[in-house]
């Protein structure tokens, strides 16, 4: 029987792997990157599933009746039999233009996709094209769906194009119009955003060394305050938001990911989790986080090839290590723990700790 940081499931790829996803129950795990194959692997005894893709595959999403997944594959979506592979349906968002992210909304019947300037949305089931935002100033750098599935947030790095200017903005958008009704601007690039439980909440990082938590609707931000200075996370790049929304986890390049509670920004707890008095050993800057769906463990990637799963106030369950982190999620039940690495994907067993109960 395997512990807590055990590898369970290791599916060996011709590049980086970069797009993971786990299937609704938390029974199969799909991974594709720069090797044009994605791989649907089950997590215990079931066929593997092998599913050619024209390109690069940058996102994968299941369904949520698992019937399906869609894949982000160059300049296509594609939405194919989990059973089968076959695919269902094909198409570009924009000839001549690659998709970099594709998910479900939560009743399964509109697939969202983006390019780095376009956010399309489709009928799940048959591929027809229902609603197009076009993004002034390019790019999206990240994005997040309410969990009601009506709204969107953009993270835009306004540092690219013929237009290019050091700025960003963190925007959130009714999905089904497209009309903006909240937005944040720093002094840079947003590079991340992700919405509370409610949708009422929107967290973003920018590169201006800024984390930051603002209304949806209005934009109106919450912390820090004008009177507060950001000191405490260093160079923030990733960020998520605990699925109950009490707490926020935020990777920093000084090598911490920091637990954050949602309403204040008062960090609650760090990891690594150093002793008092000795000096920081200066670890590696953290490239990936995500909080675990029981909202009680978060878990941090770091360019020192170390993963780890941590509880609120820093304490560690434990730290493994791997090659280099290109992607990390929880699966829904929050056993298990997978990770895109160059050359093969990972999922770890979290044990007890990351189950919800």
């Amino acid at each position: 029987m395997s512990q807590p940081g055990d590898f369970v499931l290791t599916v060996d790829h011709d590049g980086s792997v970069e797009a993971i996803a786990f299937n609704p129950d938390g029974t199969r795990f799909a991974s594709g990157g720069s090797d044009s194959v994605l791989r649907v692997r089950a997590i215990g005894s079931g066929a593997p599933l092998d599913v050619p893709s024209a390109g690069f595959v940058s996102s994968i999403a299941f369904s949520p009746d698992s019937a399906t997944f869609a894949i982000a594959d160059f300049e296509h979506v594609h939405v194919c039999s989990s059973s089968t592979g076959a695919v269902i349906w094909r198409g570009p968002v924009e000839p001549g233009t690659s998709v970099n992210f594709v998910c479900f909304t939560p009743d399964g019947s509109t697939l969202v996709a983006a390019t780095d300037t376009i956010v399309a949305q489709f009928d799940s089931a048959t591929g027809a094209s229902l609603h197009r935002i076009l993004v002034e100033r390019p790019l999206i750098a990240d994005i997040d769906v309410s969990s009601d599935g009506t709204r969107i947030a953009l993270a835009i790095d306004e540092r690219h194009g013929g237009d290019h200017r050091i700025a960003g903005s963190a925007r959130v958008l009714e999905l089904s119009t497209g009309d903006e009704i909240g937005r944040l601007d720093p002094d840079n690039a947003v590079l991340a955003v992700a919405f509370s439980r409610d949708g009422a909440m929107v967290l973003c990082c920018a590169a201006d060394d800024t984390v930051r938590m603002f209304e949806a609707e209005g934009g109106v931000q919450l912390w820090p305050t004008e009177d507060e200075v950001d000191e405490e996370v260093t160079a923030p790049s990733c960020i998520a938001f605990d699925p109950k929304g009490r707490w926020t986890v935020v990777g920093g390049a000084d090598g911490f990911a920091r637990i954050l509670e949602a309403q204040s920004g008062v960090e609650r707890g760090r990891a690594p989790k150093l002793a008092p008095g000795l000096p920081d050993p200066g670890f590696g800057a953290v490239t990936h986080v995500a909080f675990g769906l029981n909202g009680k463990v978060a878990a941090s990637a770091s360019i020192d090839n170390v993963v780890r799963l941590f509880n609120l106030d820093g304490k560690e369950h434990y730290a493994v290590s791997t090659d280099e982190v290109l992607a990390m999620a929880f699966s829904p039940d929050g056993r298990w723990l997978g990770l895109g690495c160059r050359g093969r994907a990972l999922v770890i067993d979290n044990g007890e700790f990351g189950v919800v109960r």
